[in-house]
């Protein structure tokens, strides 16, 4: 009977997690995806390395359609797993497959370290892992976020002095599914914490020791080329050289401090935690510590370092601190805020923690509830959902863009272009205007604009040049461009406080007053721009209007650099 009903809650949970990724499942390329940080700019860059005849050159190669020509190694990491399938599997097929893949790791582990570290019974541990597992992964991280519980629950093993192989392969493999700079470095860190606190109570370390060395090891190998970079090497001057951080009031300090508790990073590491494990997780403390008159130590560690990882990163706003940074090349422009990717494993194992804190006969009951209410949280999250039934009910900030796949990349829109335009795709080169430059990129034209996170600091000031004009109408763009530059775009001014990236038809207006320099487009051998806006006057930037195209929700006006 036992048998029967662990293997009916089995099949609940996968019922559950397959009903959330069903859009996905049935619709294919018309399903909605989030672009922020994935379509604009990650899959189209394994897209033209993979599929674009370099899929087997060295880290130092120049992929030439991009930017003009940017390194190999800033675009795609060649040990990883998105690369492995982007060399077997359509483009499309192998980003649909490392979102499933993301989720259902993140599905495993929350398990395994539930049942066997937090303590929770099979309906508890099956709640944590599908609401851990329906956070709304970047795939641009793979499963450095995802994969922290299935680490966490071999580290832990190795811990406790346990030989089983397996638990090595979690630690040599995960290398290959994250991201070093941006979560391996502080893995890596916490993961010293722990052998301090094992050392100084006196226990052994020596297998800690070893997979911290492990780790440290396959990272560094699979992340050569950059060290080689960074080392001086072959390599070049990043355009992260010109990054600068700004400081902000003490108050101001406070409520980003505030934020990242309440919500997480709304940009690449939203944890979900706000509606419903949030006021659980600190309601059962409070009625805990008043029903007991003490603390519950477990619970309160966890909340307290969830406290110091806003407080750090709300601290580093503060101006002494910022003008430290600026002081320093490695500190200004290294993202030192990202102990943030532990708050959505931190939040679950502070529920797992406030679950052990329910009186028994209230506790099943009370799961239920819990569960059943954050799993609304969660599908109201999933892009699919979200556009077709909560969109109408209620407005998610964090997600940026929301797009069907096939509407964003309009290939046959751009094929019409493409055709249109009376030379080889090879032999020119464009730049868009209120497109990212991603989606030229992906249907096969060469750019001269793009967004990396790490390309020569030469072709940021030839590529400013085209935009120098436009930067001087708006302070809040200059900033963008000039103290930051990734996304190393054709930047004007929109009349906002910010640069919306994705012009589509129904946001562009009748027209706009953009002046661009064509000695600077001609200087960078740009023949074309795709423009999602129509230009007041496009001569005196040396532009001739030929041609419009229209897709669902782009419209694309083609100019000829004269």
């Amino acid at each position: 009977m036992k048998a029967k009903g662990r293997q009916f809650q089995f099949l609940w949970v996968l019922l559950i997690f397959c009903l959330y990724h069903l859009p996905t499942i049935l619709f294919g390329k018309k399903a909605y995806y989030n672009a922020f940080d994935s379509l604009d700019s990650y899959v189209t860059w394994y897209r033209i390395v993979t599929q674009g005849g370099y899929a087997w050159a060295p880290p130092f190669s120049i992929i030439t359609p991009f930017m003009g020509g940017v390194p190999k190694f800033t675009l795609v990491s060649t040990y990883n797993i998105y690369y492995w399938l982007n060399l077997i599997l359509p483009t499309f097929n192998a980003y649909q497959i490392l979102t499933w893949l993301i989720s259902f790791v993140a599905l495993t582990g929350m398990w395994l370290l539930s049942r066997k570290h937090l303590g929770m019974d099979r309906i508890s541990a099956g709640f944590l892992a599908l609401s851990f597992a329906f956070t709304p992964f970047l795939q641009t991280w793979v499963f450095s976020i995802a994969g922290q519980p299935l680490l966490l629950y071999a580290i832990l093993n190795i811990r406790k002095q346990e030989r089983n192989s397996w638990n090595w392969l979690i630690v040599a493999f995960f290398p290959f599914t994250s991201n070093f700079q941006s979560a391996g470095v502080f893995i890596l860190f916490g993961l010293g914490l722990l052998i301090l606190y094992d050392k100084y109570k006196k226990r052994p370390v020596s297998r800690l020791v070893t997979a911290l060395i492990v780790l440290l090891v396959v990272f560094s190998a699979t992340k050569i080329d950059l060290i080689e970079n960074i080392l001086g090497g072959s390599g070049f001057e990043s355009h992260r050289m010109e990054m600068r951080r700004f400081s902000t009031p003490v108050t101001t300090c406070m409520i980003v401090a505030a934020r990242y508790f309440l919500l997480g990073n709304i940009d690449v590491a939203l944890s979900l935690h706000s509606f419903v494990l949030l006021p659980f997780t600190l309601l059962t403390f409070c009625f805990f510590l008043v029903k007991n008159k003490k603390l519950p130590i477990p619970l309160f560690l966890t909340l307290t370092v969830i406290s110091l990882i806003c407080v750090y990163i709300g601290a580093l706003q503060w101006e002494p601190v910022v003008n430290l940074r600026n002081q320093s090349d490695l500190l200004r422009m290294y993202s030192l805020e990202r102990f943030h990717i532990f708050l959505q494993l931190l939040w679950h194992v502070a529920t797992a923690q406030a679950i052990l804190l329910v009186p028994v006969p209230f506790r099943k009951r009370l799961v239920t509830w819990v569960c059943a209410l954050q799993l609304i949280v969660c599908f109201a999250y999933q892009p699919g959902y979200y556009a077709t039934f909560f969109s109408k009910i209620v407005r998610i900030q964090p997600y940026h863009y929301i797009f069907r796949y096939e509407d964003y990349y309009a290939e046959e829109m751009f094929a019409r272009i493409k055709s249109y335009i009376p030379q080889p795709s090879d032999s020119y080169r464009v730049a868009s205007i209120g497109i990212p430059p991603a989606i030229p990129q992906y249907n096969g034209f060469r750019t001269i604009d793009g967004y990396s996170s790490n390309y020569p600091l030469t072709y940021k000031h030839a590529f400013r040049k085209i935009i120098a004009t436009e930067l001087e109408k708006n302070e809040v763009n200059k900033g963008f461009f000039d103290y930051w530059g990734s996304q190393c775009i054709i930047v004007y001014d929109q009349g906002t406080g910010f640069f919306d990236t994705q012009m589509t038809k129904y946001k562009t207006p009748g027209t706009r007053d953009i002046t661009l320099s064509p000695v600077a487009l001609k200087a960078l051998s740009c023949s074309y721009i795709l423009s999602a806006e129509t230009i007041s006057d496009p001569e005196k930037s040396g532009l001739q209007e030929v041609a419009t195209f229209e897709s669902k929700i782009w419209k694309v006006i083609l100019y000829k650099v004269r």
